[in-house]
């Protein structure tokens, strides 16, 4: 059942004459009349009663209904895609690192709803290993992720730049020496997380081995185990310096080129994306001199 026939079935029905819809629809009668009988031969029916005027029959009438939601249908999937409009039964499924999400995505993603107020997401926090192969699976539409650069064979935008520090409980015995970082352990996410890699950069940068690593699940976790004086961590500044842990911790600098991670929007190359996940990226794009850089 071609969309043509139904759009013919249509205007001969508002009409009432084969020849005015063929006026109407640039054609010739014929090709209207040709139209019809595909349709009544597809569905097995007689649709249109040939008397003047042309009505619908009984089963016309029933295909009417149809074809004007088909149509409806048909019109709503342009205008998404070639118009690029919202698609409000489609929530875009986002990606995250635990940093961000905790002290960047509230301004991005309230900027976002306050633009298409309709428009519905969901949010699922990971490492950023675990974000990159979701996003390559096309599990996730997006995902911001942390990467000293971009990653090969996706879509990145880069959004922001963080400072990294080395977060210390108010015992740890200042200036760190080597002999100090020896004895010490250090609190991170599980494997994937990119500034895991930098626990093992600033160690190798004072010719220290590999220290035992705890794993945790969360950053409010992490804080509260170093400002006990349980180990240390290399968080972004940006996120300890609006932790409610910040008075109970010591931040030390780090100025080795590592210190600094990049933060990258990551996506599957644009012909891919949904019409949703082409407003987010618009935004981000526009309003990214907007994110505060750290």
């Amino acid at each position: 059942m071609q969309l043509k026939s139904l759009e013919i079935f249509l205007t001969v029905v508002e009409l009432g004459s084969f020849s005015l819809a063929a006026n109407k629809l640039f054609t010739v009668q014929s090709n209207i009349t040709s139209h019809i009988k595909k349709l009544e031969s597809e569905l097995n029916t007689e649709l249109l009663n040939r008397k003047t005027p042309v009505r619908t029959t009984r089963a016309g009438e029933q295909l009417l209904t149809y074809a004007r939601k088909i149509l409806s249908l048909h019109d709503e999937v342009k205008s998404i895609f070639i118009e690029e409009k919202p698609y409000l039964s489609h929530p875009i499924q986002i990606g995250s690192m635990e940093t961000t999400a905790a002290v960047h995505l509230p301004q991005i993603l309230n900027r976002f709803s306050a633009s298409f107020p309709a428009l519905s997401f969901s949010l699922q926090t990971a490492p950023s290993r675990t974000l990159i192969e979701a996003v390559q699976n096309a599990q996730l539409d997006c995902a911001f992720i942390a990467s000293p650069e971009p990653v090969h064979g996706l879509y990145n935008l880069h959004l922001f730049t963080e400072q990294l520090v080395v977060v210390t409980s108010k015992n740890t015995m200042q200036p760190l020496t080597a002999a100090t970082l020896q004895q010490q352990k250090f609190l991170a996410f599980r494997q994937g997380c990119s500034y895991r890699r930098v626990i093992d950069l600033f160690l190798q940068s004072r010719q220290l081995a590999v220290c035992h690593i705890i794993e945790m699940g969360s950053l409010d976790g992490i804080m509260s185990c170093v400002s006990m004086n349980m180990g240390m961590a290399i968080l972004p500044r940006s996120y300890v310096e609006q932790s409610h842990f910040r008075n109970a911790v010591d931040v030390l600098e780090i100025h080795e080129p590592f210190a600094t991670m990049n933060t990258y929007l990551i996506a599957d190359q644009p012909a891919c994306w949904s019409s949703n996940l082409k407003h987010l990226v618009k935004q981000l794009t526009a309003s990214k001199d907007e994110v505060v850089q750290i």
